[in-house]
């Protein structure tokens, strides 16, 4: 009796021993998984610390879209080996995702949201956009404008530049818009990129000391109205604005007529602007128009399936659209983040803002889905080189 009593209570304990150990196992399986979400919901935005191999100038093979010039370019798919395949493809998903969830965000923040320019409603598009955009922007009927004397009643008018900001025959093979972000930091660009034709630079964004990165040939640098009426940017002083094309924009409301804008300008820009065309009389310095501007936010918002953001367009989709006329390929340095993605706003200096990449004021992850529509280079050029290449009114064959 004595014996079945004990081999009852180690039965008994043998049973209890091993439902604690799977209870255990269900907890460890649980919080792991829970680990592993949280991890993945982080890395949706950014990751953590940059990984990626970075190019020496050794690295360079021909890209195809510069018609033999030198460049650092992707690696060929056969050079890709299967988990750095697998860790492009999840890395690409997940900003691809980040991207559509700030667009959704703000469609469903559109109603309630803010409204400073009394922009009125305006129908999302009805079906998803593929690279043909362009076509559609090349056939719309408004074009790059910047302000003319003819435009204003103001003693503005009397300074604005009478040579036009290109003339008929700046036509170029390859054109570089290089953008600020912090990505660009060990890109190794600065070669091939002061290899193209023309290269467009934002705001106060420094070349020296930076020139491995992103080079030191600057053709036209844009320019938002604070760089112009801040102090601190020392726009009058600073030879960052000196011996090249300039272009200003300030935004006015939707609706406003010109000589109302002027009147009351977003940034006061005006005696600033007038000083440098005094100082400089030769130079070309444009503003853009500010209807212009609004023009490009109702094309970004026809080609969104969503209500995007109520403010003006980014300079650097401004940029694109300036240049698509005039470029038989216009490359976009780190527009859409790299594997080089850190919490930095800006490759010269360590300010940190996470809205720098996704966007918080203008409308930037809907304009950055349409360039990576429009994209011609491989996944491994965009998310790992970092770079997107789209094509010129020159190269497309649209049917207009």
């Amino acid at each position: 009796m004595r014996s079945v009593a004990l081999m009852v209570w180690f039965f008994l304990n043998v049973v209890l021993l091993g439902m604690c150990g799977y209870i255990y196992l269900l907890w460890l399986q649980y919080w792991r998984h829970i680990s592993v979400k949280n991890r993945q919901i982080r890395d949706m935005t950014y990751t953590r610390q940059p990984y990626v191999e970075y190019y020496d100038e050794g690295d360079l093979t021909v890209n195809p879209m510069l018609k033999g010039k030198k460049s650092i370019m992707h690696m060929d798919e056969e050079e890709l080996d299967e988990s750095n395949i697998i860790r492009l493809t999840n890395f690409k998903n997940k900003i691809i995702t980040r991207l559509r969830q700030v667009v959704m965000k703000e469609n469903n923040g559109y109603l309630k949201g803010e409204n400073p320019y009394n922009v009125p409603y305006k129908p999302q598009a009805s079906k998803i956009i593929n690279k043909n955009w362009v076509c559609d922007m090349l056939s719309s009927l408004d074009t790059f404008r910047t302000l003319e004397r003819s435009d204003l009643d103001h003693p503005l008018m009397d300074y604005l530049s009478e040579v036009p900001l290109f003339d008929d025959s700046e036509i170029y093979d390859s054109c570089a818009i290089v953008s600020n972000a912090a990505t660009l930091r060990n890109s190794n660009f600065g070669h091939f990129i002061d290899k193209h034709d023309l290269v467009l630079r934002f705001n106060n964004a420094p070349t020296k000391g930076y020139e491995k990165d992103v080079g030191s040939k600057t053709t036209i640098r844009i320019l938002n109205s604070q760089v112009v009426s801040k102090p601190n940017f020392k726009f009058l002083s600073s030879p960052l604005y000196k011996q090249l094309k300039l272009l200003m924009w300030d935004p006015s409301n939707y609706s406003s007529s010109v000589n109302e804008w002027i009147q009351n300008p977003e940034h006061d820009f005006v005696n600033n602007y007038m000083t440098y065309r005094k100082t400089y009389p030769s130079s070309n310095f444009h503003i853009v128009h500010p209807h212009y501007l609004w023009f490009l936010w109702d094309f970004l918002q026809s080609h969104t399936t969503a209500h995007i953001r109520r403010n003006p367009p980014s300079s650097g989709f401004l940029g694109l659209a300036m240049l698509l006329p005039r470029c038989t390929v216009v490359n976009m340095f780190e527009f859409i983040p790299s594997e080089r993605l850190t919490h930095r706003c800006h490759y010269y200096h360590e300010k940190v803002d996470d809205t720098c990449t996704f966007g918080i004021w203008h409308p930037l992850a809907a304009e950055k889905l349409l360039m990576l529509a429009a994209n011609t280079m491989p996944d491994q050029t965009v998310f790992h080189t970092g770079f997107v290449s789209i094509e010129g009114y020159k190269s497309l064959q649209c049917n207009l």
